[in-house]
């Protein structure tokens, strides 16, 4: 839609909505677009204007360097004798005019590697290394409308070619033959916990403004929730959205928010997934710098804060392209990267591969992906990571009546798998896991309203009661604190252990 305004400037922090000025009689015309579309920036810093007109912009007061990392959405640009503006939104707030060179434009950016298992019952989908794609003005491509020359690898390997209009890029993914890499189930099951019940389903009840009597506004006090020795108290409650909310992108890559599904904590960097959707395979992670944030509460106020808060917030807040992450609940991290088991919650069990990415803290981006197998009959819904070469995997199956715990090694690109304990039950008999850690000496696995504690070879430890009636959604323990996060609001829970 086109739209023009002539004698006027009317600035972006003043008028929200009206988006272009011009001075001294000049007319500008601007494209507007319904919804907002997903913006990727690229390597350099560019000036951030209040106004444009035809000559160009004008007001400058801040810079890209702070907001590179967020999610950016744009509802509107305007061409000018200096090149195209456009009028930015970073994790949802409005923030200003910035030339369209800012953006990374005809790219498509991959993973560094993919290295294949052998696989016969599985194929890896060549277009899950896909960090993002973009078109000729810097916005965001969804990863199924790239073309790629080999849609799925197996057993050979493979160079894929990439392309979306003048974009292109190639990747060879290498197949290994993954000789001695699978394990056996050899482990005697310890005795296990007295199998309780649960509630089922969605969460029962919610923080205390997070309903529709309260409008869905931000939390003003803290939780403390305690059972058998372990005391959570809150530590970050999350924004509703990292982005514009329900309905105002106009694209799958631009709503981050409102479900969670997995978290990891480590050197005070907090990571979650983040879906639209709990059926949702591809979501964003979104990553706060605990030491510089320091609020409990803040950081659900992103659109209403003060301006330099927001500016420094901004700049600890890391927001991931819309990549594949599986269900998103099995998440680890080392000092430099962020890695996922990419599962599918819908497969039960068999001998399908599983994808595990390791993720660069720095940007976000895929770094590398491995396919892996613990067993030709186990597949894993639950994970998570000691640094950058331990993996240790839950499996459960109702059949098998156990909790098995299995250590993977890697060495170079092969992940050698080995059962290290087991412990005999169910534990909960009518909830799925929905949080698994690892402190070097014990497994935690989280249920709705319950958490036990395990050996790492399945001697059955500690049982903890809540009474939160808010699911769980990810655990993660790193030195003497076990962090847990609730849903219904987003909430960062932390206690010693």
């Amino acid at each position: 839609m086109k739209k023009t305004i002539k004698g006027v400037i009317i600035t972006s922090a003043l008028l929200a909505g009206l988006f272009v000025g011009a001075a001294h009689g000049q007319e500008v015309s601007a494209k507007s677009f319904g919804k907002a579309v997903t913006k990727i920036a690229g390597n350099g810093n560019y000036a951030i204007y209040h106004n444009v007109s035809k000559g160009g912009p004008s007001g400058k007061f801040t810079s890209t360097k702070y907001f590179k990392h967020g999610q950016i959405q744009s509802k509107e640009y305007v061409s000018t004798k200096k090149g195209n503006f456009w009028n930015i939104i970073v994790d949802g707030r409005k923030v200003g005019w910035v030339s369209e060179k800012f953006f990374a434009k005809n790219q498509i950016s991959l993973a560094g590697s993919v290295s294949v298992v052998k696989n016969s019952d599985y194929s890896f989908p060549t277009r899950d290394a896909i960090n993002y794609a973009t078109d000729s003005q810097g916005t965001a491509v969804n990863p199924s409308k790239v073309n790629v020359s080999k849609a799925y690898v197996s057993t050979n390997d493979t160079t894929v070619n990439y392309s979306y209009g003048k974009a292109k890029a190639s990747l060879h993914i290498d197949v290994r033959d993954g000789d001695g890499e699978m394990g056996q189930p050899d482990k005697d099951a310890k005795s296990g916990f007295k199998s309780v019940t649960t509630w089922n389903g969605g969460s029962k009840s919610s923080s205390r403004n997070w309903n529709a009597a309260h409008h869905y506004t931000s939390e003003t006090s803290s939780n403390t929730f305690k059972s058998n020795g372990l005391t959570l108290r809150t530590r970050l409650f999350q924004p509703r959205f990292v982005s514009l909310s329900y309905g105002q992108a106009g694209d799958a890559m631009g709503q981050v928010g409102v479900i969670p599904e997995g978290i990891t904590v480590n050197s005070g960097v907090f990571t979650t997934s983040m879906f639209t959707s709990s059926n949702d395979q591809h979501g964003h992670l979104v990553s706060y710098n605990l030491n510089a944030i320091k609020s409990k509460y803040a950081a659900q106020n992103l659109t209403t804060m003060g301006w330099s808060t927001f500016k420094s917030y901004a700049n600890n807040i890391k927001v991931s392209p819309y990549i594949k992450l599986g269900h998103g609940q099995s998440l680890g991290s080392s000092s430099n990267y962020i890695y996922v088991l990419a599962n599918d919650n819908n497969y039960t069990n068999g001998p399908r591969s599983e994808e595990v990415l390791q993720i660069r803290k720095s940007d976000m981006k895929i770094n590398k992906i491995w396919t892996v197998r613990i067993s030709d009959d186990r597949y894993i819904h639950n994970a998570t990571f000691v640094g950058d070469n331990t993996m240790y995997a839950l499996f459960h199956n109702g059949g098998y009546d156990n909790y098995e715990y299995w250590r993977l090694t890697r060495d170079g690109d092969s992940w050698k798998a080995e059962e290290v304990g087991a412990t005999k039950g169910r534990f909960v008999s009518n909830s799925p896991v929905q949080g698994f850690a690892y402190d070097s000496n014990n497994f935690y696995i989280g249920f709705n309203d319950n958490i036990f504690k395990v050996g790492e070879d399945g001697t059955a430890k500690k049982h903890y009661k809540f009474n939160v009636r808010r699911e769980i959604e990810g655990m993660s323990a790193t030195g003497s604190n076990l962090y847990v996060q609730f849903a219904q609001r987003a909430e960062l829970t932390q206690g010693r252990i």
